[in-house]
């Protein structure tokens, strides 16, 4: 059940999307799509929008309020009649960029640079209030990274204005970033560890046959203690039977 009246949180989803995504840490990749998980958790941090759900923005639909944007799977669209973003250059680029980072990716963000994995760009910020903002979406406790992007402008690296006081980079090299003094011993404890494969169960035997093991192809008798006799049904048991044929008449 909506919580709002419906027009006015219509437009508040459409002020947030696309008109002023970067004010709230958010961006459209040039294909025009946002993944739903990045803008549900922005609205997370907001008390009065946290009971946003999907179903509520199909609720909108079936009231017949049309919103810039659609579902395609686990991502916003904007509809093809709304212009999508095209993010410009930077011109007014701060000497220095914010990002924020989770603990477990510090070794390897110093051995690599800061790259994303899901996005065409990483988003930086001027200020370092909205990069910890952004990082505490997917991180309780994230180490503030800084960018030299000054210098790295001056290198050639690119920048691109995403309103408010978000930019995006394709990638930013390791001599950019300005690491946090964060003990190697214990980054190194941070970083993940590659579990080790577990044992797959045995496939199960068919009916009807038996797994062959090295036991099975010794001969008879084999691995009997020395001088122990195998007792045997064949030949040398008439022997003994006549034996106690013989005692029996002398008894």
């Amino acid at each position: 059940m909506l919580k709002h009246q419906p027009k006015t949180l219509a437009k508040t989803l459409d002020f947030i999307l696309r008109r002023s995504p970067g004010e709230h840490g958010l961006f459209w990749n040039p294909d025009a799509t946002m993944p739903w998980k990045e803008f549900y958790s922005a609205l997370q941090q907001d008390p009065s929008l946290r009971f946003v759900r999907q179903s509520t923005i199909r609720e909108l639909a079936l009231l017949g309020i049309e919103l810039p944007f659609f579902f395609d799977g686990n991502l916003l669209r904007l509809r093809p009649e709304f212009t999508p973003t095209f993010y410009q250059p930077a011109s007014d680029l701060p000497e220095r960029l914010y990002f924020g980072l989770k603990p477990k990716n510090l070794v390897h963000t110093q051995n690599t640079g800061l790259k994303s994995r899901s996005r065409p760009f990483v988003a930086l910020c001027a200020e370092r209030a909205l990069a910890l903002q952004i990082a505490a979406r997917i991180e309780p406790a994230p180490i503030l990274l800084e960018i030299l992007a000054g210098q790295a402008c001056e290198s050639g690296l690119s920048f691109l204005d995403a309103g408010g006081d978000l930019y995006l980079a394709e990638s930013v090299p390791v001599e950019f970033i300005v690491f946090p003094k964060v003990r190697q011993d214990l980054a190194e404890r941070l970083a993940p560890t590659h579990a080790k494969p577990k044992n797959l169960p045995s496939a199960p035997t068919p009916a009807g046959s038996f797994i062959l093991k090295p036991h099975h192809l010794q001969p008879a008798g084999a691995g009997e203690p020395p001088g122990k006799t195998v007792k045997t049904d064949g030949k040398g048991r008439w022997k003994k039977d006549r034996r106690k044929e013989r005692h029996k008449r002398d008894i």
